[in-house]
Formats: C-alpha cells, sequence, structure tokens
C-alpha cells in the first residue's frame, strides 16, 4: 500500500460541509497554544505514571502537599511543587489550602490505579512512542510510502500494548453484561479466539475472569507474540491459554467452527484494506454456530459534517497519527458492510468514550 493521500473515502462523500462559526483571532490564538499544550500535557502525565506520582495521591486520597509527595517520592520539593502546580492548572489535581493537592473526581481510577478497569495510565508513554514517527512524515509524505504498524520496534509494541491492555477490562464491565448469553457461556467456560492478540493482554483478562474458559490467540506480528507468550507464562496460565504466531493468509483447521466467542480488540484498523473482508470471513468460520464476534475498533467519520462531532474528534485524531502506517479507519456503513460481506449481523451495536463496539453473530440463511 502507498500513502493514502486525499485517501478513496473523501471522494465518496458529497453535499456536506464543515461550517464554521464567525470567531476571533484572539480565540483562534487560544486554540492553537490549547493545541500545544496538549503536547506538554503528555508529557507531564507521562511522567506522573513514571515516578508514580498519581500513584501514590491515590493512595492519600485527603491530599498530599508537595514536599511531602516529594519526600515520600524520593523527589526534589521543587519539581513536584511545580509538576503539581501545572497538573492543577491542567485540572488533574485540586488544591487545599490545608491538605494540599489530590486528584481531582475520577483521576484516581483514570490515572492512579493501573489495574483499575477504566485506568488511561498507559496511553502517555503510548502516544510519546507514537510521536516518533512525526520525524518521518516529511518524507513519507513527499513519496506516498508507508511504515507500517509491524516494523516499529519492541518498545514501540510494548508501550502500545500496555496502553491497549485497559480495552479487554471495559469490554467485561461495560459490553459483557448487555449480552447475558454470552456472559452465561464464558462462565460455563467457552472458548475464545483472539485475533490480532498482540501483547496477549485480552486473553490473560478474559482467562483470569473466567477461570473455566480456553483461549487462542493468533497474531502475524512474531515480537507480539513472544511477549503475549511471556505474559501468559509469568501468569501461570499456559494450561488454558495459547498464543500463535500465523503467517498471513494462513488459517490452521482447528480454528473452524471452534470458537464461542471471537475478539479483535482495536485491529480491523489495522489490517490492510484489502485483507479487511478476508480476515472477517476467517473471523466467522472460526465461530460456533451460535457464537458471537465481538468487535472492538475505532470508526472515522461517515462525512465531514461530524469531523468535529466529540465522540468522533479522536478517530480522526487516530487516522492521522496511523496515516503512516497505512491502516485506513473505517465508517459505521462500512464495518457493516465488511460483516455483512463475511456473513455476519450485527447483535449490539454501542460505543464507551472513543470506541465502537459491535457484537455480531452468523447471518440466519
Amino acid at each position: 500500500m502507498t500513502g493514502m493521500g486525499s485517501g478513496p473515502r473523501t471522494e465518496a462523500w458529497s453535499g456536506e460541509a464543515v461550517v464554521s462559526p464567525e470567531t476571533t483571532r484572539a480565540a483562534q490564538m487560544a486554540k492553537v497554544f490549547g493545541y500545544i499544550k496538549g503536547m506538554h500535557a503528555t508529557h507531564l502525565l507521562d511522567l506522573g505514571v513514571r515516578m508514580g506520582l498519581f500513584r501514590r495521591l491515590a493512595e492519600a486520597p485527603g491530599g498530599l502537599q508537595p514536599a511531602a509527595l516529594a519526600a515520600d517520592r524520593g523527589l526534589d520539593a521543587g519539581y513536584i511543587r511545580c509538576w503539581c502546580e501545572t497538573a492543577c492548572a491542567l485540572e488533574l489535581l485540586d488544591y487545599d489550602p490545608g491538605a494540599g493537592y489530590r486528584l481531582a473526581p475520577y483521576m484516581d481510577e483514570l490515572l492512579g490505579r493501573p489495574d483499575a478497569t477504566f485506568s488511561l495510565a498507559g496511553f502517555p508513554a503510548a502516544h510519546l512512542a507514537v510521536a516518533r514517527d512525526y520525524a518521518r512524515y516529511p518524507e513519507l509524505f513527499r513519496g506516498g510510502g508507508v511504515q507500517p504498524y509491524v516494523e516499529h520496534d519492541r518498545a514501540f509494541l510494548a508501550a502500545v500494548a500496555e496502553a491497549t491492555t485497559t480495552l479487554p477490562r471495559m469490554f467485561c464491565e461495560v459490553v459483557l453484561p448487555t449480552l447475558p448469553d454470552l456472559e452465561a457461556s464464558l462462565a460455563g467456560g467457552a472458548t475464545i479466539l483472539d485475533v490480532g492478540c498482540g501483547g496477549g493482554h485480552a486473553l490473560v483478562t478474559l482467562a483470569e475472569r473466567f477461570p473455566g474458559v480456553r483461549c487462542v490467540g493468533v497474531d502475524v506480528e512474531p515480537v507480539s507474540i513472544e511477549m503475549a507468550r511471556e505474559l501468559i507464562g509469568g501468569r501461570g496460565l499456559d494450561d488454558r491459554v495459547e498464543a500463535r504466531l500465523i503467517r498471513p493468509g494462513e488459517w490452521p483447521a482447528d480454528l473452524v467452527d471452534a470458537f464461542d466467542l471471537v475478539t479483535t480488540f482495536l485491529v480491523l484498523h489495522e489490517i490492510h484494506p484489502d485483507l479487511k473482508a478476508a480476515v472477517l470471513a476467517r473471523c466467522a468460520q472460526a465461530l460456533k454456530a451460535d457464537g458471537k464476534l465481538l468487535l472492538f475498533d475505532e470508526r472515522y467519520p461517515s462525512g465531514p459534517g461530524e469531523l468535529r462531532e466529540p465522540t468522533q474528534t479522536f478517530a480522526v485524531i487516530a487516522q492521522w497519527f496511523e496515516v503512516t502506517w497505512g491502516n485506513v479507519l473505517n465508517t459505521r456503513e462500512e464495518i457493516a458492510a465488511l460483516l455483512a460481506g463475511a456473513g455476519l449481523a450485527p447483535v449490539q451495536e454501542t460505543a464507551l468514550s472513543r470506541f465502537y463496539i459491535v457484537a455480531a453473530a452468523r447471518a440466519q440463511r
């Protein structure tokens, strides 16, 4: 695949326009500086996670003075005061004159407890890793080439895998209770196939939540499979969880008609556009007659009129930082067409923050 350029999707859109209201120069300047602020905020978030500052504040809900936080973490008090004040300006921390700084509402589970269902603690490091690619953008924009995701180094792959550990937890907490038949199947010892398993976190999450399930993960990227196997072994799950490396286009016979649940977490948009239909067809073939496919991904706006929709903006940004990987985020309509082409019919459709979630079953013949 060469570069996306303007992309075929743009040519298909018509009759829509993004209309901006009249505004002032000062407001536009503030907007630009706000985006620049975001880059510095990401570094502050990453530092707070890596140095244990959010975690320590989560352990002290009443608050800590900067000097006490610095002493606890063995850090310089002046630097920690600056970090606290900046985090407060960014509304990550609240301040009480008597008690000091404490995490703003919900920031304990978002940033202070990495094992929390909705933790976002791994995302700052992942996005800083992604940002390294920007050095190559001028070259790739001129030549139209790509640097696929799988060609990145282990540190990059590990950072992305760590950030996305929270997604299967979100599925179990938010989506699964709305699918009681599937939840009962998992509780009863279902079989699970995770397509594009990456570092194996979905496999481990599901296996630990449901002790009777058996899980297989497949991926075409060898470093990710190595990481998955290390994780599975480290959690003592080798007896019922397996991570397999498969070649592109390969599909072992024992993966056909064998699974109660097939999952794909942020995988569809990473598949080469020419191969998406074939991969989803394989997912459908892997399902038992009453099995379900769970697709957990991004969805791109259906037209320019949705580009500024709050729930869609991050998908546009994701397309931007993945454009040089050759990835293409699909619209809701494109995803529906791909599922239908694979013989799958949606049974549940929902969204969680920036993510689009579809549960599908084999269509009735």
